[in-house]
């Protein structure tokens, strides 16, 4: 039993991404000082290449200027090169940003620092203290690969709203055969995880495929779509 494909329904899932977890907001060090330069965004973006899903906002910086915005990591302080947002006549600016890559492609989520420098005067630039958050890849995975249906395993959704179930359908034919609740997503990054059999139903031979979302019906929007064949 192995994963052929993997396949997304992007359409909604672009519409519910800014929806991810907007309640929790990463903010400046609390202990600058009033007036100084601080950053904001999400505890938790989804890696989503191609599209801006990172919110981005500052302020107190300089007036009509420039700020340039940058990340690093725990393995690679070397500032990476994010984006760039023209200033307001308050020294403040609002941007939506492509989250960074990241680093590893097997990896499904990595801590990242937020650095937004202001170089309007570059004899005195002005950067906020580093903000840091997470990057998710937004989906379903199992651990380790099933090699027949009855293998127990793990299943983890990432990305999911915080606070609300995980469910994973199991279809055949065109047919829900079976539908399993994961738990409910939790922390920053919506994640949720459950062990079980590969396939907790009848496996009968052929291609199944798995709808995870956050609703009790197959047909609910944002859903992570895989294709799993079972063979005799």
């Amino acid at each position: 039993m192995t994963t052929q494909r993997t396949t997304k329904i992007t359409k909604h899932r672009r519409r519910a991404l800014i929806a991810l977890p907007l309640t929790a907001v990463a903010l400046a060090a609390a202990a600058a000082p009033a007036g100084a330069a601080g950053v904001e965004t999400l505890p938790c973006v989804q890696y989503s290449a191609g599209e801006a899903s990172m919110p981005i906002t500052g302020t107190g910086f300089s007036p009509n200027g420039l700020v340039t915005l940058s990340t690093t990591t725990p393995s690679n302080p070397n500032p990476a090169p994010l984006t760039a947002s023209p200033l307001n006549v308050a020294g403040a600016f609002s941007k939506a940003a492509m989250p960074p890559l990241l680093e590893d492609p097997n990896v499904n989520q990595q801590s990242f620092n937020l650095i937004a420098t202001d170089t309007t005067d570059p004899a005195a630039p002005v950067q906020a203290a580093p903000v840091g958050f997470q990057v998710v890849r937004w989906g379903m995975t199992i651990s380790p690969q099933p090699k027949r249906p009855t293998q127990v395993v793990t299943y983890t959704a990432r990305g999911f709203t915080p606070g609300k179930p995980v469910y994973v359908h199991f279809r055949f034919r065109g047919q829900t055969r079976r539908t399993v609740r994961l738990g409910v997503a939790s922390g920053p990054c919506g994640i949720v995880s459950r062990r079980m059999r590969a396939m907790p139903t009848t496996p009968w031979v052929g291609r199944w495929s798995t709808y995870t979302n956050q609703s009790r019906h197959s047909t609910g929007l944002p859903a992570w779509v895989r294709s799993i064949p079972i063979y005799r």
